[in-house]
């Protein structure tokens, strides 16, 4: 009997957890190293900031062997289902806790014969040296906060934290907050602060879109953006396994697609109304289509705007010019207590050499780094190593789900890849451009461009995109995990056979063909 490849996952939050399930199922020897004390990455309690909850809709936040379903979880209740899931399937007896990875080498990266050295230090500071056949990433992309440093902070006698500084509503009370940003933690934050703070000032270059729990005329809970119909209006995606008559209709009648979106963002403002854009100052300054930044607008955040709990100022901190005063690039002076820079997060692998991050494609700029990555998964000409979570997206755990699998039939040498490096980095390049110039953003954000790259994954495994029997329920029904639940056997079935899976699928086109067979018997026959 052949002996199990083994295989160190660094990271146990939801993407290292299901990659770990994946790997097990098809017979990986399983490893994961989490530096936290427990698990669940930016859902555990050394990360999670008061109020922290999902923008998700029941049912699209989970994976497909587990149910849960619950609407917008609170972090506790995420933390506990990947802890269900863990101890389900007995991953949580390979997890490594408090042990934080050192470094990551081998003496030849491009060598797929010789294993990955990992260097560890337990919490009691002893070091131990373990050999793998493969790595995964999956240290996430928000663990680590970016706090901009303020010209003439130091005299500000209040403080400065970052979202996942703040535990407790009791650190806010009575305390005049300024919060910069305008993403997901920044109005999570203001709505904690407009509820117990003296002051919240929300400070952001511009505004994003924030959308309702509800849309088309708040009748419609926003579950619907999870269905493929609503994905058609988007621009097409690179290198996604379009079918012939979306790429005509895209390529011939744009326009058509531009109304489309439009009448969406002004769906939106419709439903916010005056309450929130009355200032101007929250009104969105591009495109529905070019998601930027966009998140699920949290519950009472319009009232207390509306109620001046929140005030929104359009700009940047210029210089704290005393114990308490910040001036805004507009000369406007604002008193605060306390600052919170919801300013996102940026990116380390601080286990990589900077020879080895050169080599993996991993540019960095200002200690941040960019990931030039086959798929947004595989370095280029680097064997036996990927990247796991490091896509942004609605539909995250699905697509990190999906992902999990492509890395087992890569690490499995199922998987067809490129001829040449260069076609990969042709695409690594057409793929970055795309996300610059339609979302003004780095090469991990999709946004609710969710279902271009679970199609993509699928293509390259050789499964089929259409996961229901027919064209209603997969175009119009909510795109849930479990529609992925049966991957791991027709991947299977593919391996032992060649050949993929027949499903039954009654589509678009056989519809229109049956009514015409229906419409010529009645003409002709009766």
């Amino acid at each position: 009997m052949l002996k199990s490849k083994t295989v160190a996952i660094i990271g146990a939050g939801a993407c290292g957890l299901v990659c770990a399930k994946v790997l097990l199922d098809d017979g990986f020897n399983v490893i994961l190293f989490e530096q936290q004390e427990e698990l669940g990455g930016v859902w555990s309690s050394k990360i999670a900031y008061a109020n922290l909850h999902s923008q998700q809709p029941g049912g699209t936040m989970e994976f497909s062997d587990l149910f849960d379903g619950e609407e917008y979880a609170s972090w506790q209740h995420i933390h506990d289902y990947l802890q269900k899931y863990a101890d389900l399937f007995h991953i949580t007896e390979r997890i490594r806790f408090q042990t934080r990875v050192i470094s990551i080498s081998k003496n030849d990266l491009k060598n797929d014969k010789i294993p990955w050295i990992i260097q560890i230090e337990t919490i009691n500071g002893k070091q131990e040296t373990h050999e793998f056949d493969f790595v995964i990433v999956a240290t996430g992309l928000f663990s680590e906060p970016y706090t901009p440093i303020y010209r003439g902070q130091n005299q500000f006698v209040g403080s400065i934290l970052s979202p996942c500084d703040i535990k407790s509503h009791k650190q806010l009370i009575n305390k005049r907050v300024i919060i910069v940003g305008a993403g997901k933690c920044a109005t999570d934050m203001a709505v904690l602060a407009g509820h117990y703070a003296r002051l919240c000032y929300l400070v952001f270059r511009k505004a994003h879109w924030m959308l309702p729990r509800k849309i088309i005329g708040g009748l419609v809970p926003i579950r619907i953006l999870f269905t493929r119909a609503f994905s058609i209006p988007f621009i097409l995606v690179p290198n996604a396994p379009y079918g012939n008559l979306f790429r005509f209709l895209h390529e011939k009648f744009p326009k058509i697609f531009t109304i489309m979106c439009n009448n969406i963002s002004n769906d939106i403002i419709s439903i916010h109304g005056s309450d929130l854009f009355d200032d101007k100052i929250f009104i969105p300054q591009y495109s529905y289509r070019n998601l930027e930044n966009i998140s699920v607008i949290p519950n009472d955040f319009i009232r207390l705007k509306h109620e001046n709990r929140i005030i929104g100022k359009l700009g940047i901190i210029d210089e704290i010019i005393d114990e308490t005063t910040v001036r805004l690039d507009s000369g406007e002076k604002l008193q605060a207590d306390m600052i919170i820079s919801a300013t996102g997060h940026i990116l380390r692998f601080p286990f990589f050499s900077k020879e080895h991050i050169k080599m993996m494609g991993l540019t960095t700029c200002n200690e941040d780094i960019t990931l030039n990555l086959y798929r947004r998964i595989i370095p280029v000409g680097i064997p036996n190593i990927a990247f796991i979570g490091f896509i942004s997206s609605v539909g995250y755990w699905m697509i990190a789900e999906v992902t999990s699998h492509w890395v087992s039939d890569y690490f499995l040498k199922r998987l067809k890849l490129p001829n040449s490096e260069e076609q990969m980095y042709e695409e690594i390049k057409t793929h970055n451009i795309f996300i610059k110039k339609l979302f003004n953003r780095s090469e991990h954000d999709y946004k609710y461009y969710w279902i271009a790259p679970l199609d993509i994954y699928l293509n390259d495994m050789g499964l089929a995109l259409h996961r229901t029997s027919n064209w209603i329920s997969e175009y119009f029904g909510v795109y849930r995990p479990e529609r992925l639940k049966d991957i791991h056997d027709e991947r299977k079935i593919i391996a032992e056979t060649g050949h993929k899976p027949r499903r039954f699928y009654f589509s678009f086109q056989l519809n229109v063909i049956l009514i015409l067979i229906l419409i010529f018997i009645y003409l002709f026959c009766f």
